[in-house]
């Protein structure tokens, strides 16, 4: 899937950004604050926290105020009640939209509950980038930068979930999961499925390949390194194909 060259490049630069910390800080006198703090194993001072989780509870409910360091747009996530399904399907993916590119892996690496929600908002940026690669009228230039951010989408997520990046290790990873997710594979069988034809065909493959290789990525990892099977992949590539559709039908209303 990658060259020799592009492999250690990659590697290195998920190497780096493995080794990167995010501390987190939940502050507030409120009881939710301390439940909140509980379930993300976070620390209850700001000093020295890149994201901080301001809480304040008003009549309805939790307001929770993202900031910091790390935070690219300050926001407030209201919850209805403080437990772990509020936290991850409310406030994990709010989260991880509002931080820094730099910061999803070690996110998901430090803090559990949040990384489902870092690991699918590393697929999105690469996905969108690998989309408007793709659909650049360049005809074979594509394939060399979509399949390098692939390499580092697939070892972001693998540190995400607590694996020791070696050379060996990112090398056995991106075969693993190029093998039944490599663009070239995903662009014939696409074909079969995208409506459309020209640059918008080219960027659909772009973003569902990089999708679809994420999302397996994922699976392969909470399944304890068991691989997705064919009927898994074919699942996971019509998915990817409607949400790259789904992407560049927003763009075309912009």
């Amino acid at each position: 899937m990658l060259g020799l060259r592009n492999l250690y490049r990659v590697f290195q630069e998920s190497r780096s950004a493995a080794r990167r910390q995010v501390a987190l800080a939940v502050t507030g006198d409120s009881a939710e604050a301390t439940t909140l703090a509980d379930l993300l194993g976070a620390q209850r001072v700001a000093d020295g926290a890149e994201a901080i989780l301001a809480v304040n509870r008003t009549a309805d409910a939790a307001e929770v105020y993202i900031s910091g360091d790390a935070i690219e747009v300050a926001e407030t996530v209201s919850l209805s009640a403080v437990n772990a399904d509020a936290v991850s399907e409310v406030l994990a993916p709010r989260l991880a939209s509002a931080l820094e590119g730099d910061y999803l892996v070690p996110l998901g690496r430090g803090y559990p509950v949040f990384r489902r929600a870092a690991c699918e908002e590393i697929i999105r940026n690469n996905a969108r980038q690998n989309a408007f690669i793709g659909a650049l009228p360049i005809p074979g230039a594509d394939m060399p930068v979509i399949t390098a951010n692939q390499g580092r989408m697939v070892l972001g997520i693998a540190a995400a979930y607590g694996e020791e990046l070696t050379m060996e290790r990112a090398r056995e990873l991106i075969g693993v999961l190029a093998a039944g997710f490599s663009l070239r594979a995903l662009t014939r069988q696409l074909l079969k499925l995208v409506p459309v034809a020209g640059w918008a065909a080219a960027g659909v493959i772009g973003y569902a390949g990089t999708v679809a290789m994420g999302r397996a990525a994922i699976l392969y990892f909470e399944r304890g390194k068991k691989e997705p099977g064919p009927e898994e992949r074919l699942e996971i590539m019509h998915r990817a194909r409607e949400e790259a559709e789904a992407f560049f039908a927003r763009i075309r209303r912009r």
